[in-house]
């Protein structure tokens, strides 16, 4: 069941509300009045929050129709046990290679909220759908025909290839740019996707 934040008296219109995710904060003016939901929509691209995380206002469990008071503190959580019926677990290592990351990579990736569980004993395991889900996501203005799927096997076929840490921006860039390229060099197949098959 869902605790719901009590109602505070109406505080100065100008006190900021503070909305953060992990170790990213931000303080947002004139936003008060606003539900859960909507300021997720706001902020998720800027604090890399995904999806499944679950809302907190002032260290209490929230709903997503809730409204932001000012001076409120909105913190998103991810729920790191969340887990699939029959999810394979991955260890560190066995993410790393299917990834194509190194450990300076991991750790970057964990920080941006990567899904994991910890077990008993305390050693960290990802779950393989959750982690596919979390790459998946279509970052907003892609064409219509680019999918999560795209977005995700984009990210792990090329993030071998690149020292840095690829995001979802940079998997829509190579997807639109092989696209055209493929364009070019097969006008006659009238499609560039179509011209791979």
């Amino acid at each position: 069941m869902v605790a719901v934040a009590s109602q505070r008296p109406n505080l100065n219109g100008a006190d900021p509300v503070s909305v953060s995710f992990q170790s990213t904060e931000l303080v947002l003016a004139n936003i008060a009045g606003r539900n859960v939901a909507t300021i997720l929509i706001w902020c998720r691209d800027l604090l890399n929050v995904p999806r499944i995380s679950l809302p907190f206002v002032n260290g209490v469990r929230v709903r997503n129709d809730h409204r932001l008071l000012p001076g409120d503190t909105l913190e998103f959580i991810f729920p790191w046990g969340f887990k699939g019926g029959d999810d394979h677990l991955l260890s560190a290592a066995e993410l790393m290679q299917w990834r194509g990351v190194n450990a300076d990579q991991y750790e970057q990736l964990r920080q941006r909220g990567l899904p994991f569980v910890r077990g008993k004993s305390g050693e960290i395991s990802h779950p393989r759908n959750a982690v596919k889900e979390w790459f998946s996501v279509v970052p907003p203005g892609a064409p219509n025909w680019i999918t999560g799927f795209e977005i995700e096997d984009t990210l792990r076929v090329w993030q071998p290839s690149y020292p840095q840490l690829l995001t979802p921006d940079d998997a829509l860039e190579i997807l639109v740019n092989t696209r055209n390229l493929l364009d070019v060099l097969f006008p006659l197949g009238g499609d560039g996707k179509e011209a791979v098959q």
